[in-house]
């Protein structure tokens, strides 16, 4: 049986760490046991992911029952590059787009498949964006969300 640690299953559910160590303490993680190394949560069906099992009360839980189709998608910020120009500060503009997660970071990696798209005459997706790469959603994407902060020179 195929088994994910606790980083891996937070990945593939897109929920944190610290929410799956609260499902497997109140035995909601179907399968899930303790090894020396801690945790391993095993894959169940057609789909390869966890169970979670639903609570009896409050509100439904938003983590995915099904592994992601859609690609995900890195673009590039044109008007934050242009209003960088002007301040001190400097917004980070790599855009990555993980169905409807957005997240800015100023640097991001990958290991795997990706492909770079130009559509110039796209209007309405990734808000007009020509250039985007997208990336196999499998794929372990590595952000660095630090805001990076360009100082000037006094002389």
């Amino acid at each position: 049986m195929e088994t994910l640690t606790i980083t891996e299953a937070s990945s593939l559910l897109e929920m944190s760490r610290q929410r799956i160590l609260q499902l497997i303490h109140a035995k909601r993680v179907k399968g899930a046991y303790k090894t020396q190394k801690g945790w391993k949560i095993p894959l169940y069906g057609k789909t390869r992911m966890p169970r979670i099992i639903r609570g009896k009360r409050g509100r439904k839980g938003q983590w995915l029952v099904k592994r992601r189709i859609k690609p995900t998608v890195i673009h590039v910020n044109k008007g934050l590059i242009g209003s960088n120009n002007n301040r001190d500060e400097k917004d980070p503009v790599i855009i990555v787009r993980k169905g409807s997660k957005t997240t800015y970071c100023p640097e991001v990696s990958f290991n795997g498949q990706c492909k770079i798209v130009y559509r110039p005459d796209n209007q309405t997706l990734y808000a007009g964006a020509k250039v985007w790469i997208e990336v196999n959603p499998d794929t372990k994407i590595s952000l660095k969300s630090e805001t990076i902060i360009l100082k000037k020179e006094v002389n």
